[in-house]
């Protein structure tokens, strides 16, 4: 039979308070182990934020690495209706009978747990263990204490105080340091006491919880991010479809889904793939001789290449004009779309993407072997970098057509990587 604690929450993200509740109730109360249980969608929600559950299970796995006695569980996290509570009592008290579960929440939660669906079948099925934010006020104690007692009394059950220390941590406060484009002393101390250390690097990786980068296309006073993006894609492509011609709209709207739907396959935020799918060919209407004048007057560098076929430099002046025509100042989206039709060696998961949906997106249709590398490039991407990558350079040599340098180097990297 096993002492089991069972800490449930959103965790978005989970910080190091959580780990220290953990540490703290597993020592007290000399349980076998901790549950940690990310919700799917939270029941006081109806969608999933741009932040999916897998990003949240994904940095709980990376913040108990090494603890020995935290184990992360999956019972919520794939449930995409609410999930309440009592629900998931039942059901581990019912597939583990032989153990005796400690359910672990905050003082907050304690107060208000009348009010929680069904709170008699979960004090039924666990010892409600709530955590004190700090053991200092003696007031607060009392009080606490006493509603423990009324609890444990009107419910039959066992309800204990936990004795913790305050931490200045909160997972609203690091949402809002993380969404602030500045770098401050502040926030960065902050966010490295408040954070592990693998949380913080997959945050960073994924760029979560930001939208900084985007400051010309939308309203830092607007509170709903879902609202923003569809503000910023219908700005964006209100103006992509004034300067494209219609087949070139198309083709870009194409890109963006197809970006999309491979940022979701990989665990790359949706919403930063979509508009840097968009804004790929941004510069595609201008002229071979308004291209050399745009590079010119912005002192880019043209190559050998560039110079014989001056259609090739649509990826770096869209790049730039991005920046200038769009607002994006995101390092990653212009990256990628200067390197969206050569690639580059060790491309980042976004350059792979848009470099990958600018090749298969729907309306393309006379590449070799498309229908495979579409497979493909759900599967194992960097795979289909390289067919790409190959079947481009067959294509130019076969053709007589001018290459740019970058597209072999490209090659020559990938091709180390992963079996043709």
């Amino acid at each position: 039979m096993k002492k089991i604690g069972i800490l449930g929450g959103t965790f978005s993200p989970i910080h190091n308070g959580h780990l220290y509740i953990a540490r703290e109730a597993y020592t007290q109360l000399g349980l076998d182990e901790i549950w940690l249980m990310p919700v799917g969608i939270p029941p006081h929600k109806q969608q999933e934020s741009s932040v999916t559950r897998y990003d949240r299970l994904s940095m709980c796995q990376l913040a108990v690495e090494g603890i020995s006695y935290i184990r992360v569980r999956e019972d919520e996290i794939h449930s995409d209706g609410a999930n309440f509570t009592y629900q998931t009592l039942e059901y581990i008290s019912e597939k583990y009978p032989e153990d005796s579960f400690y359910f672990i929440l905050g003082e907050d939660s304690l107060r208000m747990f009348q009010s929680w669906v069904h709170p008699e079948r979960i004090a039924a099925k666990a010892t409600i263990v709530a955590a004190l934010r700090s053991m200092d006020h003696e007031h607060k104690i009392r009080e606490l204490k006493q509603l423990t007692q009324e609890y444990s009394s009107y419910y039959k059950s066992d309800f204990i105080l936990l004795s913790t220390r305050f931490m200045d941590i909160s997972s609203t406060r690091i949402r809002s340091f993380l969404s602030m484009p500045n770098q401050s002393t502040e926030k960065m101390e902050y966010l490295q006491n408040a954070l592990p250390e693998g949380v913080r690097s997959y945050i960073t990786e994924h760029h979560l919880y930001q939208m900084d980068g985007l400051e010309g296309l939308y309203d830092p006073k607007k509170e709903e991010k879902e609202m923003t993006y569809a503000r910023i894609y219908k700005q964006i492509q209100k103006k992509l479809q004034k300067d494209l011609k219609p087949s070139r709209y198309q083709h870009t709207l194409g890109v963006a889904y197809t970006a999309a739907s491979l940022a979701m396959t990989y665990g790359y935020p949706m919403e930063t793939a979509y508009i840097a799918g968009l804004l790929h060919d941004c510069a595609k209407y201008m002229t071979p001789q308004e291209l050399l004048k745009y590079c010119k007057n912005h002192k880019l560098p043209v190559t050998g290449s560039e110079k014989e076929s001056p259609q090739l430099l649509h990826a770096k002046v869209g790049a730039c004009k991005a920046k200038e025509d769009y607002g994006i100042t995101r390092e990653e989206i212009l990256h990628a779309i200067c390197y969206h039709t050569t690639g580059c060696p060790g491309m980042s998961l976004l350059d792979k993407i848009i470099f990958t949906a600018d090749y298969i997106e729907p309306n393309r249709c006379e590449a070799p072997r498309l229908p495979e590398i579409r497979r493909t490039a759900f599967t194992n991407l960097d795979q289909a970098v390289s067919m790409i990558l190959f079947d481009t350079i067959q294509y130019l040599k076969e053709t007589g057509r001018s290459m740019d340098e970058t597209t072999q180097e490209t090659y020559e990297y990938y091709k180390k990587e992963v079996t043709l």
